[in-house]
């Protein structure tokens, strides 16, 4: 007879995002998947044996084909730069993390703010405010509220956030065309425009994005 599975608060779907959003750790970590009480609780489940049935159950469900709902809806992280909203899909997206100094490297800079360490390791650190034509800060390192990591492959690229909201979903049936009054960079690079509240959130089209760090970088 199998052991039971642990018992746990899941609280990510009382007071996570999966819930009403009151959790006070929210505004840190920005999705309970960065968390690590969520985290501790997965470990405990993968710790634990499987209940019977448990493997047939998912067999059948991963051997049943995508429905056309789930296929048309798009998961993003939704952050703000300077006056603009934008998005870059959770694919991409590593992880989100406090602020850190940028170390400038010598004879460098425009694009390039510098070096960032997050765990031990260096990750360039990019403007992207600069990269889209937006309204550039006095101080980059200083206007930071978060650095969002991102990856392309075997390349990791870090740049600020003014402001971070939590990782939000939409139809892509809902993407309208980018309007003619974004600035030439910002169009170039945004893939339409999704509404969220009273917000217009551009969605940013982060091949086209990663290419432009290479580009610019090289």
């Amino acid at each position: 007879m199998s052991s039971p599975l642990p018992v746990v608060d899941a609280c990510w779907n009382r007071i996570g995002v999966w819930g009403d959003r009151t959790c006070p750790e929210l505004q840190q970590v920005t999705h309970c998947h960065n968390c690590p009480v969520f985290a501790a609780a997965g470990r405990r489940f993968l710790d634990a044996p499987s209940p019977p049935g448990y493997l047939d159950e998912w067999t059948t469900r991963l051997a049943a084909p995508e429905s056309t709902d789930a296929a048309d809806v798009a998961s993003v992280l939704v952050f703000r730069l300077g006056d603009e909203w934008l998005a870059l899909s959770v694919a991409r997206l590593v992880e989100v993390t406090a602020r850190r100094p940028a170390h400038r490297v010598p004879h460098r800079g425009g694009l390039l703010a510098g070096m960032v360490n997050i765990r031990g390791e260096l990750h360039l650190c990019v403007r992207l405010d600069k990269l889209l034509g937006l309204d550039a800060a006095q101080d980059g390192d200083g206007r930071a509220a978060r650095l969002v990591v991102a990856r392309d492959g075997a390349e990791s690229w870090v740049f600020a956030a003014d402001e971070v909201d939590q990782v939000r979903r939409f139809a892509r049936a809902s993407l309208s065309p980018t309007p003619p009054t974004l600035s030439r960079a910002l169009s170039r690079l945004t893939t339409g425009i999704f509404g969220h509240g009273a917000r217009a959130v551009g969605l940013l089209d982060d091949a086209r994005l990663f290419s432009s760090f290479r580009e610019r970088l090289a």
